[in-house]
């Protein structure tokens, strides 16, 4: 195998089945996912702008991929756009994105699968003007890896190097933070004048705050999952997201609405919360403690290129 002739070609929807492989043996490696059928490849790796659990506003989406003999030995998800900390920017040169990274399990054949891959992929976003890439976005994964946080899981030894070696580093870091429910948490509702207005669906649970029925001042989200690893967390919710307007912090908003989370997450019958949070989100990182999380172990990583 070492031996052979490997290219690089883009990829197409008849080619999904040669993907299942390599996203199990990925995915069954990174907490809080679940396997990928046909349909979900379709959806997720094909379509011209995917579906994930974060807002993203795509440009650009393709996947190429490394074989030998037409045998896939790996592939790369890129992009062009912008992520869910950019797409507020809408007069700047958009990003380059790497959404996912699939790589051979056998080492002598990791490190030149990769080569092959970046290279093409820096070939794409040359042609599409872009100069500075994103890899493992919080906000690009796959909704059924990670509860649809894209990071790069520092377990990924393989990755971080080859990323690495060719000019990747690190600019966020992630921790993951789990609660496990077992009895409703004290909800201490704030000062009067605020109005929660819930959506709830198959999918999960959505707030917003007003103040005086007219200023948003916070949300909060939560999805539920069935995920293959740690299969004792079963049935999962995560929390997306907990935004408190800046000039209404203080007042204990953040700390209701996690804890109106925590025991709706009980309510509908998971057994987990989880979250991941930044290492520059010191004030979610505390609320999250104060609430009874328990940091996992477990880093996840977004790395940056510039071109």
């Amino acid at each position: 195998m070492a031996s052979e002739r490997l290219y690089t070609r883009i990829l197409y929807p008849p080619d999904s089945h040669q993907m299942h492989g390599l996203l199990a043996a990925a995915l069954v490696k990174a907490p809080y996912s679940r396997p990928m059928d046909d349909a979900a490849i379709q959806t997720h790796c094909f379509q011209p702008e995917p579906p994930t659990v974060h807002s993203v506003r795509w440009l650009r989406h393709q996947l190429f991929g490394v074989l030998a003999e037409e045998r896939l030995l790996g592939f790369i998800d890129v992009a062009v756009g912008f992520d869910h900390a950019t797409q507020h920017l809408m007069n700047d040169r958009p990003l380059g994105l790497l959404r996912f990274l699939a790589l051979p399990q056998d080492y002598s054949l990791s490190g030149r699968a990769a080569h092959l891959l970046l290279e093409i992929a820096e070939e794409f976003w040359h042609e599409q003007s872009v100069r500075r890439v994103r890899a493992y976005s919080l906000s690009t994964g796959y909704p059924d890896f990670q509860m649809g946080a894209g990071v790069l899981p520092s377990a990924w030894e393989d990755h971080h190097r080859w990323l690495n070696q060719t000019g990747y580093r690190p600019v966020e870091r992630y921790y993951c933070l789990a609660h496990p429910l077992q009895r409703p948490a004290r909800e201490d509702v704030p000062t009067a004048g605020y109005t929660l207005y819930p959506q709830y669906d198959e999918t999960g649970v959505r707030y917003q705050v007003y103040e005086q029925n007219e200023v948003r001042i916070a949300a909060t989200r939560m999805i539920e999952r069935e995920v293959q690893e740690p299969a004792s967390a079963n049935p999962v919710a995560g929390l997306l997201e907990l935004i408190v307007a800046s000039a209404w912090r203080r007042r204990g908003i953040g700390g209701w609405l996690l804890r109106r989370m925590i025991n709706d997450a009980i309510l509908r019958g998971n057994r987990t919360l989880i979250s991941f949070v930044s290492h520059t989100n010191q004030t979610g990182l505390g609320l999250c403690r104060q609430a009874g999380f328990e940091e996992m172990n477990y880093r996840g990583y977004t790395l940056e290129k510039q071109l």
